[in-house]
Order: structure tokens, then sequence, then C-alpha cells
């Protein structure tokens, strides 16, 4: 059927039209309005076209026994559901949809700038429905979207979705990681959950190791809401068997209130990580990086903005070696932790199937890491706690040391750039119990410390602890300085001002003898302030820092050590 002029409206109402033949009876639109009425059946035994600009305003059911072709210029409207069947011609043949039958763009634009599916029913004898990109489109890869739900056994057998093309001869063969194929299967609802994709090996298997029939082989995008929710990702690679990182590679995203609008997600073999082992799960090594053995979650914000934080839930299968470990925990960004220490220090699992991590913010690529050896020294229960309002103690515990140097403390008011404050010894060798504290008196309400301790062993190696964060409270309306390292050996000495509005001081620097050695503005904003005093050069002796604004004058003594 060949409709060539753009005004013409044809309607199927509810009857059987069949049009049958292997890919000679097409179903070409080329530029017209068709409507497909609500209850009405089209089958098409050969290919169907849609391009220049065509409308498809579609409510029925619509079953190609052929391949799906489309341009950039095609809409498709309504509530219709569109079947891609092998059923009674084309059997022994592969089966794909070509073009842009996608929303071309976010999730905004659904409904405007739209030639998607609203439902999609795959219903290929082989099992396979491909998604060939085209070069239609300002980004060709996204071939096929779909507004409500995807079936992928509408006629009994299960059907992957391949996002690429392959040789029409021979055995097929794929791209060995998803990066690198060239189209993109969508699901522009943005419920969350899984009960948009039916008959997905998500939906009805928990754990995924030997599943490897209904899912997403390549790139998979899904919109997002702005509230939120769990969004799980079904894709993976080639199925394969047992030792091969192939198969479904399951992930879900828990999302709080965010701005991502479409996520999109692959999975890939990763390189080997060689960074040096460290320290999680309270004390044990995580010294195996599974990236190259098993493969990596790869997701990316499709617009490149967004924010909103989340955690990230994976069900990795067959890995090359059968996986190994005692604890288990998910790494970001291609380095061994993320990064190490960090505040998830302890988000760890007995097992990688269904491993949980976050919140994260921003994407990246997701691994797995794993742990045999539970080291001989052991922090366990490190506490900062604001006592009277006047000082913070921080207190921990170790219940073993083997060859144990020193801790050193460290503290920060970002959770990031840590520095030191304080050394205390280790007992060194014990196989009991042993506990440290620090009380810390060079510190300013409203503001968080964080600190976290480093554990200096004989040979000078060394591990860090998670961070703990405390602060004092006071009233905002009252400026408040502090210096420290206070003495200082070398290096910055830093200048802490919580300040009560906006205001410009002079900071002035004397020796011991009353010669100025520096003197310059400091515009102070309101809350908190830090500017470092250079000491590198300094003889040792005693200093005095000059604070000076309007109406006031304070002066702190700094001691510079040998």
């Amino acid at each position: 059927m060949v409709i060539k002029t753009s005004t013409f409206i044809l309607f199927f109402f509810a009857f059987v039209a069949s049009i049958r033949a292997q890919h000679n009876n097409e179903f070409f639109n080329n530029g017209a309005l068709v409507h497909v009425q609500a209850g009405a059946e089209v089958h098409v035994w050969g290919d169907v076209h849609m391009v220049n600009s065509g409308t498809l305003e579609h409510n029925g059911l619509i079953k190609v026994q052929g391949n799906m072709y489309s341009d950039a210029s095609f809409q498709q409207r309504g509530t219709g559901t569109t079947r891609i069947d092998n059923s009674d011609v084309n059997t022994t043949e592969r089966q794909f949809i070509s073009g842009s039958y996608a929303v071309r763009g976010g999730s905004a634009l659904t409904g405007v700038d739209d030639g998607s599916f609203y439902d999609l029913e795959l219903a290929n004898s082989q099992g396979v429905v491909y998604l060939v990109n085209s070069g239609q489109g300002v980004d060709p890869t996204l071939v096929a979207d779909v507004r409500n739900t995807v079936n992928f056994a509408a006629g009994g057998t299960r059907n992957r979705i391949i996002t690429h093309d392959v040789s029409t001869t021979g055995v097929p063969t794929y791209p060995a990681n998803g990066s690198n194929y060239t189209a993109t299967f969508g699901m522009m609802n943005t419920t969350n959950g899984s009960g948009n994709y039916i008959n997905c090996e998500s939906v009805i298997y928990g754990e995924m190791s030997g599943n490897d029939n209904s899912y997403i082989q390549g790139k998979h995008r899904r919109a997002i809401s702005a509230a939120g929710g769990n969004y799980p990702f079904g894709i993976g690679l080639e199925p394969a068997g047992i030792n091969a990182q192939r198969g479904f590679q399951y992930s879900q995203l828990s999302l709080q209130a965010n701005n991502y609008d479409v996520i999109t997600c692959y999975f890939e073999t990763a390189s080997p990580n060689t960074n040096i082992p460290d320290i999680e799960c309270s004390g044990y090594n995580m010294d195996r990086f599974w990236g190259a053995e098993h493969g990596e979650w790869v997701y990316n914000d499709i617009n490149g903005t967004g924010s909103g934080d989340y955690d990230i839930r994976l069900w990795p299968q067959d890995p090359l070696n059968p996986f190994t470990g005692t604890v288990w925990t998910i790494s970001k960004d291609d380095v061994f932790l993320y990064p190490s220490p960090d505040p998830l220090h302890n988000v760890c699992g007995p097992t990688p199937i269904g491993l949980q991590r976050g919140p994260f913010n921003g994407f990246s690529e997701f691994g797995i890491v794993s742990g045999l050896t539970l080291l001989e020294t052991q922090l366990v229960n490190l506490q900062a706690n604001a006592i009277n309002n006047s000082f913070i103690k921080v207190d921990w515990t170790t219940n073993q040391e083997k060859d144990l140097d020193y801790f050193e403390i460290e503290r920060s008011v970002d959770d990031m750039n840590f520095m030191p404050i304080a050394q205390q010894n280790a007992v060194g060798t014990t196989s009991l119990p042993q506990t440290y504290e620090l009380d810390d008196n060079n510190v300013l309400p409203n503001i968080n410390y964080y600190y976290r301790i480093k554990l200096v062993q004989n040979d000078g190696s060394h591990t860090y602890t998670h961070s703990v964060v405390a602060s004092l409270t006071s009233d905002q309306s009252v400026d408040q300085i502090n210096l420290f390292p206070n003495p200082v050996m070398d290096g910055d000495a830093l200048l802490e001002i919580t300040s009560s509005d906006d205001k410009e001081v002079t900071i002035q620097v004397f020796d011991a003898i009353g010669q100025r050695l520096s003197s310059h503005q400091f515009n102070l904003v309101k809350g908190y302030n830090v500017h470092a005093i250079r000491t590198t050069n300094w003889p040792s002796g005693v200093y005095y820092i000059h604070i000076k604004g309007n109406q006031f004058t304070n002066v702190k003594e700094l001691i510079k050590g040998e």
C-alpha cells in the first residue's frame, strides 16, 4: 500500500486488513496522515515505511511481518500497539527497526517531536529484534523508544532487543562492549519500576545468573521522574554460558529528587585496575577489581548537566573466573574505590549479587571489587562529639594491632581536603582492644568539622579510616577567629574566621621584635572564611597575626617550630 499524498486520510476500522507477501506488499506512508482506530487490526506481511513527514495516529493494533523503516520527519501519535511478528512469513529472516521511531530529545519532547511507539510487542520466532542506525535525525543512535510498555515475549518466544546491525549471512558477531553498539532503545515513560517491561528477565528473576533471553543487548535509555524512584536497567551483551562476561547484567538506580531527565546505560569490559589495594568494610583488604574479568556498567546523564543523589544496585553474572571474596563493594569512576577513603567506606555486602552503594551524584563507570583478607590491625568505633559546646573530642578503638607505629589525626571542613592536626603513638602489637582520644580545642562554632585517622605501620605503609563529623553551636552574630596548627612546623598556618557579615579586614604579620613582615586586605563573607599564612621561609620563633577591621582588632600569637 503506497500513500503518496500528504492530505490523504486512511481509516482502518474494526476488521483485519491483510497485505500478504514477503517484502513486496508494504505499508508505505509517503507523507500522509494515517488513522488506525481503536479496535482495528492491520496486518502487514511486508515492510513498513514511514517517511516524508508522514503521521500515524495509531490507536489499534498493527502486526508487522517484515521490517520497519522511518525517517526523522515521521510523527506517531495515539495509544496503539505495534507487534513485530514473523509467524506467517519471513520466519527464517531477521527482523529490524530502522530510522527514527524515537522521541527525538529529552522526555519533555514526548508527543512533540516524536516517532516513538506507545506499546511495542516482540514476537519474532528466532528471539531477536534488531535496531539499525540508519543515520536519521540529529542523534541517529536513537532508533526506537516506547511511551508505555514493551513486551519481550508477545508470541511465546522470549525476544532480545539488539541495538546494533549485523551481517545477514553467517553467524552474527556483535561488538565486545556496549559502547560500540550503534543504536539505543528507550523507555520514555517516567514511571519507575519494572512494570513497563513485560516478560523481561528483570521482571521475572531476582538473581541474574544464567538468564540470557529477554533483555536489551547494547544501549538503553530511560526517562527519569524529577521526584525520583527505582529504575531498573535490563541490559547486557550477547548470551553466553558460565565463565564469560556476557549475558544479562541487571542493575538498578534508586534516585532521590533530581533533574537528570534521561539516563543511558550499557555494559562493557573494563581495563584491569592496577591501583594499590585499599581498605574498606571495617578492615578488609579490597584487593581484587573485577573489571577485566567481569565488566562494568556505564551510566550517563544524556544532558550532561543533571544532578541528584542516588544509590546503585548491581546483579553481576558469569565472570571469566568464579567470583571469590569475603566482602564486596562497588567502585565508581574506574578507580579502585570511590575515592579512598570516603564517606561510603563501609557500604559493603557479603555477595556480589544485589550489591548496593550510595548516595552518589553524577554518573560514570561502576564495577565491583572484593576483599579476602582482614587486616591484623583493625580500627573500630571512630567517633567525634562536641563536649560542653567548647571543644570536640575524637576517640577511636582498635580491637587488635600488629606493627602499628602511630596515628595521625586529620581534619577537614568539606570532607575532601584533609590536613593533619595531631599525632598519637600506637601500642604497636597487641591482641587486646585499645582506646585512644584527642581533644580538639582549635575549632569554631557553627562549622562542620570532619575527622579521619591515618594508621601508619612500622614500615611506613598506611591506611585511612572513613570520616566522622561534629560541630559546636553559638550565636552567629559574634565573630570567631581560630589559628592552627599552632605551633606550625612548616608550610601553612590556617586562619579561620566566622564572620557575622560581609566586611573588609587587614591581616598583618609581625615578628617578635615588632617588625612587620606582611600586610594585605582580605574580604570576609558572612559565615565561614579561611586564609592561609605561608610560614615556609620563617625562622623558628614567635609571631603575631593582627586582624583589623573598622571597629575591632584581634591579635593571635603563632609559634613557628624548628
